[in-house]
């Protein structure tokens, strides 16, 4: 029953950092009860984590992996859904790049103790290649997506907006989601 409950709650820990140990708490469960339930609900296609990228960067964070659901309409909150429908096509077009022999990619997150965020990095052979941080509408460059853009000296960045018109900013693409989603 608390595997269910578990479950169930996951809708509303999209696009956070998930602690395991919080979650154990919350269940009263075991540490490895929880993490075996996480790993089950992956093998299972209902989640997938995406676990934070330090590089060579201080101050970044190392542990808590963020979830994401293969079902993204069953996120309530309208940005955590369109985080969650961005992450999961770019979960897609890495996992195609790597099945079709393209390279060796993954995909992380960007966070620092200083509470900066990006919500996804491709990395191609463990160098950042691409940053993508998503919002519900554009208002102007995320200053997180600037300063990680430089710190990693990334070759790519982009912001991909729910809706809006295509522009540059300092080098960072600003793309609507219906011309972003469709390349991917």
């Amino acid at each position: 029953m608390r595997a269910a409950h578990f479950a169930s709650g996951v809708p509303q820990r999209v696009g956070s950092p998930l602690s395991v140990n919080s979650l154990r708490e919350d269940l009263g469960v075991a540490f490895d009860t929880a993490r075996a339930w996480i790993e089950t609900l992956q093998r299972l296609y209902y989640l997938f984590e995406l676990r934070p990228f330090a590089g060579k960067l201080a101050r970044t964070l190392r542990r808590e992996a963020e979830v994401y659901l293969f079902d993204h309409t069953m996120i309530t909150d309208e940005g955590a859904r369109f985080e969650n429908l961005v992450a999961l096509h770019f979960r897609k077009l890495v996992d195609h790049w790597n099945d079709r022999g393209d390279g060796d990619f993954a995909l992380w997150y960007v966070r620092d103790k200083e509470r900066r965020e990006v919500d996804l990095l491709v990395t191609e052979q463990r160098r950042p290649w691409l940053l993508a941080e998503t919002t519900v509408s554009v208002t102007s460059v995320s200053p997180a997506l600037r300063y990680f853009q430089k710190q990693f000296a990334v070759p790519h960045a982009i912001q991909i907006v729910r809706s809006g018109r295509y522009h540059r900013s300092d080098g960072i693409g600003v793309i609507p989601a219906a011309a972003a989603l469709a390349l991917i």
